[in-house]
């Protein structure tokens, strides 16, 4: 069916002995230290100071980990994006901002070759009035770990990783880095939004009405161990379905096969899509982040997640704290991110991992 999910298979070859390294060199408690040195509210328009306070926290560690790291502004006019970061109700409001203006954090490590790029985003922004741990510190950890792993490594192809600005208020910060890329073409792009968050009590995860109709095989799966929401969601399109293999097949490697859903994109689903696509679908949700602006220009993407609001109940809230989190699904999805990262970029020389711990 167009609707289940990719056959996952144990990592073999890069992937597999980049796992076995990656998963011991990464300390839970390094990703706690990540998330909790960016646990304030950050973001260009209610929170400007620790905005930057977060810029130069993960550049700093990036240019110590021996990446070539670039500030890349950006600005757009006559805009919609999202007004009020704490609107209820309408789960799509808009408006037009006359000029706005932001910019990313890229960090390169060079490839041997001048194939597609391998790209893995996080925003570094959050709500107003939240610390941001899960939404998007995790991420970001993430991110912060992949510098460390990959930092002695010799790739056969670029791996650029992407710290993104005003996901919060439209994902300005991925339409800019898309709009570039889709001249150079990828890889494919990894997405990481809100990976840290687990849950699980019986019943802790929720998911949209009528979803069992387009998903009847995974909502299966979710009910029959009690809707427990301790599994990580990786969204793709048939673009990108080899990427999303990729990711999950390791993770199922190091947690289990539950440990990971992945769904494709419903407005990409033949016949169904269409009559998906209205705007107040509950369709909608899965193109809720960075990863919809690399669909947009035809870039292959994935989203990974642990469903933020759907599983959260800190989602955008203050409560939003490093204390909240779940640090070794945290550690797993940077392992199987890494693994992935490598199998996709390739190694000519493939070195031992190190961790600062």
């Amino acid at each position: 069916m167009f609707t289940g999910e990719p056959r996952l298979r144990r990592p073999t070859g890069l992937a597999s002995s980049y796992l076995d390294e990656a998963w011991p060199a990464i300390a839970e408690a390094r990703l706690r230290e990540h998330v909790t040195a960016l646990a304030e509210p950050r973001n260009r328009v209610t929170a400007a100071e620790g905005m930057h306070r977060a810029e130069a926290y993960v550049s700093q560690l990036l240019r110590d980990s021996g990446w070539r790291v670039q500030r890349q502004p950006f600005a757009f006019t006559n805009v919609a994006g999202v007004p009020d970061f704490r609107v209820e109700g309408d789960p799509h409001p808009r408006v037009v901002f006359d000029h706005i203006a932001g910019a990313n954090v890229l960090a390169t490590r060079s490839g041997l070759s001048s194939g597609p790029p391998v790209v893995v985003c996080a925003h570094l922004d959050t709500v107003t009035d939240s610390p941001g741990a899960d939404d998007n510190g995790s991420g970001v950890a993430v991110l912060l770990a992949l510098a460390e792993l990959l930092a002695p490594v010799t790739p056969e192809r670029d791996i650029v990783l992407g710290f993104l600005d005003m996901e919060e208020i439209g994902c300005f910060g991925a339409r800019a880095l898309a709009a570039e890329l889709r001249w150079r073409s990828l890889t494919g792009c990894i997405v990481l939004e809100s990976v840290g968050y687990v849950d699980r009590a019986p019943g802790s995860q929720s998911m949209p009405p009528l979803i069992g109709m387009v998903y009847p095989a995974q909502i299966r799966r979710i009910r029959r161990r009690g809707r427990r929401g301790d599994w990580t969601l990786v969204v793709y399109r048939a673009s990108s379905a080899q990427l999303a293999r990729a990711w999950a097949q390791p993770l199922a490697q190091l947690e289990g096969r539950d440990a990971v859903v992945l769904t494709r994109d419903p407005v990409d689903l033949p016949v169904v899509g269409a009559a998906l696509r209205r705007r107040d679908s509950w369709a909608g949700e899965f193109a809720r982040g960075d990863h919809a602006e690399f669909w947009a220009v035809g870039l292959p993407a994935i989203q990974v997640t642990d469903t933020a609001n759907f599983r959260n109940p800190h989602y955008h809230q203050p409560s939003d704290t490093p204390d909240t989190l779940d640090y070794r699904r945290v550690r797993a999805v940077a392992a199987a991110t890494a693994a992935a990262v490598v199998d996709l970029a390739g190694l000519r020389s493939p070195r031992s991992t190190t961790s600062r711990r």
